[in-house]
């Protein structure tokens, strides 16, 4: 017990009794580094039974017995974290408490509760789209290697990793990801002290960035979809969504979705992005041009004089993994109706929301806007993150200047 962090001791708070009730609920008071903080646990008592649990003498009544039983789990899992965590944080300890992952591992520390741990910082920061990269992460480590130990991770291992992935079909840039992930993940175990700098493996090993430009739908294709005339209302509605998000700097769907009337001034939108409000220390606000053909899309199918959201998706909602969830049904909605009508007008690729962005883009690079205005409009982080989005000019482009060349005036 003496080579432990710190100390565990069950308790009853009497200021928060339950209502109508003499129960009280359990907590633990948890000491650790220096620093003493209580956890709340799942379990409501009596004061008089919870004496009965916590006494050593004699038998103990069967409910007592059950009620002693469920403390000394809580207490062993405070435990089991202090001795695998020594360092841990406060913060930590309460994330991995809260964890319903196995703590016991041997001599090693576990990447699974180093995932999760960051998981319920998110979740605690209602960043239900990062909790989702870093649990996609998790999981194809884990398919990699079941065991999966921070004091295992080498140069080797991420080599491994890469070939792995690659071989049973990953896609380099989706891997590349879980890479930046478990970066992350390792650069906050060094800091919080479970593993010296000294092993970092990542100063010997490049990661690396996606070169592969997106797919995208040329001016000549984007007339042809905006000439389309949908019969059913699922197109219609899908039709007229993707056309916002196009019109409007190419506008992630769940930033449209999450725009309200109050950020609309005259013939202007402005607003955040989702993916990066909460990993800035500066909120960049992106300017968009209310075009007559998005105000008529707004008008039609959400209200542009609510002062809440402007469409419908996400009203009522109170939380932003409860924003992502609707999220994700709706535009799965939307991208099988567009895929329907991209069969129709005969596109080599699938007809989804994504296009919209990737083709926003390609058109101003087409109409020779600097990459630094595109960039701006896009709401990157530099020029170099914007030239991912920009899919080389079509060849007709190509075949215009080069019987140009010779051509004198």
């Amino acid at each position: 017990m003496n080579s432990r962090a710190g100390s565990v001791y069950p308790f009853l708070d009497a200021r928060t009794p339950m209502a109508n009730s003499d129960l009280l609920p359990v907590k633990i008071t948890v000491n650790l580094n220096g620093s003493q903080f209580r956890v709340g646990l799942k379990l409501y008592a009596s004061p008089s039974m919870f004496q009965k649990a916590m006494s050593s003498k004699g038998s103990i009544p069967k409910e007592a017995k059950v009620l002693k039983a469920e403390i000394e789990a809580y207490v062993d899992k405070a435990y089991d974290i202090l001795d695998q965590f020594p360092k841990a944080t406060q913060q930590m300890f309460i994330n991995l408490f809260k964890s319903e992952a196995a703590l016991r591992v041997s001599g090693k520390t576990d990447m699974g509760l180093l995932f999760q741990s960051k998981m319920e910082e998110l979740k605690d920061e209602d960043r239900a789209g990062s909790i989702s990269f870093y649990a996609q992460a998790l999981s194809a480590f884990r398919r990699f290697r079941k065991d999966f130990y921070l004091e295992d991770i080498t140069v080797g291992w991420l080599k491994a990793f890469n070939a792995w992935w690659i071989n049973h079909g990953g896609a380099k840039a989706t891997g590349q990801i879980h890479m930046r992930q478990l970066r992350h993940i390792y650069n906050r175990a060094v800091k919080q002290g479970f593993i010296s700098s000294g092993h970092y493996p990542f100063n010997d090993y490049k990661i690396g960035s996606g070169s592969k430009s997106k797919n995208v739908l040329y001016p000549e294709q984007i007339k042809k979809l905006w000439d389309y005339e949908p019969l059913k209302r699922g197109e219609k509605r899908s039709k007229d969504y993707f056309f916002f998000l196009y019109l409007s700097n190419g506008m992630n769907i769940k930033d449209a979705l999450s725009i309200k009337g109050t950020q609309i001034k005259g013939d202007m939108i402005s607003f955040v992005r989702c993916k990066t409000s909460n990993t800035s220390s500066e909120t960049k606000q992106i300017m968009v041009y209310l075009h007559p053909e998005s105000r008529r899309i707004i008008e039609k199918w959400g209200s542009l004089t609510t002062k809440d959201y402007i469409f419908p998706c996400f009203r009522g909602s109170k939380s932003d993994i409860e924003r992502n969830r609707l999220k994700k049904m709706f535009a799965t909605n939307l991208n099988r109706d567009l895929k329907t009508i991209g069969r129709e007008l005969g596109f080599e690729m699938p007809l989804i929301l994504n296009l919209a962005r990737h083709s926003y883009a390609t058109r101003l690079k087409i109409d020779g806007i600097p990459v630094a205005f595109i960039s701006e409009a896009l709401g990157h982080s530099s020029g170099a993150v914007t030239a991912h989005y920009l899919k080389t000019l079509p060849d007709e482009q190509y075949r215009r200047i080069g019987e140009s060349l010779l051509e004198f005036k």
